[in-house]
């Protein structure tokens, strides 16, 4: 399969979203409607049915992980310190600066272009990395965050409420779901395994017109030179040491690492920037780099594809 094969079909559906939404076909309430069910149900079952059906490796592949989640640690505080050397951030604007030079758009983006250049193979380590990606991320910017406004929780009190979060979180307990039911001694029956390929066959698609039209509610808002330097740690440094340890260190299996490499190449994921509306820090950087990122990524995926597919 040609680069053009893939990356055409996906930003085409995208660029569709954004159309529909920019000049109103759609409401926002209508484009809402999908994303939920594109959230709460076509993803979650997709990941269900697929790690029901996968054959689970006998141990966790821990440098895979480690080759990952390192990086992406350092990466969230080398934007920390950026943004109070470089930017005189405050604590606050510093942590959430970090999450978004570290924090990937697994889901929308990542989802269907890694299942659709690199195969159904890709999908488990894809999915190992999504299960561990926002619980990491979200505890970090959210104790970072909490503390630094002088009147946060307790650490063991945003963790409690973190991972209350995650277990009503309908993709983790897809994940969950999945996996458990691997491990069970029978199989799906064959009705049941064609009714949830449908919804397989729903959620890309649709992941990628939410994608699309999600993009009309982000601008060009000023804080240019954060926004830059967030693009520049996001979508070169990162992938770029992961490539580093994957290939150089660990020498991890092709597959597994040309995943590693092209989740760390993500554009940011839209829930960094529902963070910074959150707290209401750092809004104007976080919009004008997940446009940036987006866009960005219709180039540097499509290296990454041509080296690795």
């Amino acid at each position: 399969m040609t680069v053009l094969a893939v990356v055409f079909p996906i930003f085409i559906i995208a660029l569709l979203g954004y159309g529909v939404a920019r000049w109103r076909i759609l409401s926002e309430r209508d484009i809402d409607g999908i994303s939920r069910f594109v959230f709460t149900i076509a993803v979650p079952v997709l990941l269900f049915h697929s790690l029901a059906n996968v054959t689970l490796p006998a141990q966790i592949n821990w440098q895979f992980l480690l080759c990952y989640y390192g990086v992406i640690l350092f990466t969230y505080g080398l934007g920390m310190l950026i943004g109070k050397l470089l930017f005189a951030q405050s604590a606050a604007e510093q942590g959430i600066f970090g999450l978004g030079a570290s924090y990937s758009n697994m889901i929308l983006i990542g989802l269907p272009i890694i299942s659709t250049g690199l195969g159904d193979e890709a999908l488990l380590p894809l999915f190992m990395l999504v299960s561990i990606h926002s619980a990491l991320l979200f505890f970090v910017v959210t104790l970072l965050v909490e503390r630094s406004s002088g009147v946060g929780q307790r650490g063991r009190l945003i963790a409690k409420l973190t991972v209350q979060k995650l277990t009503r979180n309908p993709i983790i307990l897809g994940l969950v779901a999945g996996v458990a039911f691997n491990i069970l001694p029978f199989s799906l029956p064959p009705l049941l395994n064609t009714t949830l390929d449908s919804f397989g066959d729903a959620s890309l698609p649709c992941a990628l017109f939410v994608l699309g039209a999600s993009l009309t509610r982000y601008r060009i808002t000023g804080h240019l030179r954060e926004a830059w330097t967030l693009v520049g740690v996001k979508m070169v440094v990162q992938p770029l040491l992961v490539a580093i340890l994957a290939f150089g260190v660990f020498q991890l299996d092709p597959l597994w690492g040309a995943v590693a490499v092209m989740v760390a190449g993500m554009p940011i994921g839209v829930n960094a920037y529902i963070m910074a509306e959150k707290y209401e820090v750092g809004v104007a950087t976080l919009s004008t780099a997940v446009l940036l990122t987006t866009l960005f990524a219709i180039f540097s995926l499509s290296i990454m594809l041509a080296i690795f597919v």
